[in-house]
């Protein structure tokens, strides 16, 4: 057996693609060219708060998720999931003027969340439709942005050190730890 035959017998094993003689675990992408604007981040930050807001733990608009979302969404989308997205920003801005006849930052809290709520029965409602063998792009523009506010949330720094219990250096392993309905925890 060569080299390359090893190579193929491995990644055909792991899951990984052959391509042009090496082995990658994804599509190699340019980064850096953040392909919204500011204010859609303005707007992915104020629809955060609504999803995560602050309470007696910081809230999604503390952790400054918008301009996050923005940066992963041009960096790691494909160009169909990036329609998708950009689709799902400009149906909501349509939706909020149409029912409120203003901008989504201008909603009171009490409109903004019945408002996330109809959103995510209409999501609910795409993804039972959908079935089980329901691929990425048959999700509702909402459940792509609720999940990518959850992820932003949660790998900050305030999300990781405020909000979930944080220990810089792990200790031992302990896998038999009781659970009383404290923050789970960052590491």
């Amino acid at each position: 057996m060569n080299r390359r035959q090893l190579l193929q017998m491995i990644a055909a094993a792991t899951g990984t693609a052959f391509i042009a003689g090496t082995v990658r675990a994804y599509e190699p992408t340019e980064t850096g060219k953040n392909l919204f604007t500011a204010e859609d981040g303005a707007l992915l930050n104020e629809l955060g708060e609504t999803i995560l807001p602050a309470t007696d733990t910081p809230g999604a608009k503390d952790a400054d998720v918008g301009p996050f979302i923005t940066q992963y969404v041009s960096d790691c989308y494909d160009d169909d999931q990036q329609a998708l997205f950009r689709e799902g920003l400009k149906d909501l801005r349509e939706r909020t003027q149409m029912v409120y006849g203003t901008d989504f930052a201008n909603l009171t809290d009490s409109q903004r969340r019945a408002f996330v709520d109809d959103l995510d029965q209409a999501a609910k409602i795409v993804a039972a439709s959908a079935g089980e063998e329901a691929g990425p792009g048959d999700l509702h523009w909402f459940t792509m942005m609720k999940q990518l506010v959850i992820f932003a949330f949660f790998t900050s720094e305030v999300g990781g050190t405020e909000v979930l219990r944080y220990v810089q250096v792990p200790g031992r392993f302990d896998g038999d730890v009781d659970y009383n309905g404290e923050p789970a925890w960052a590491t």
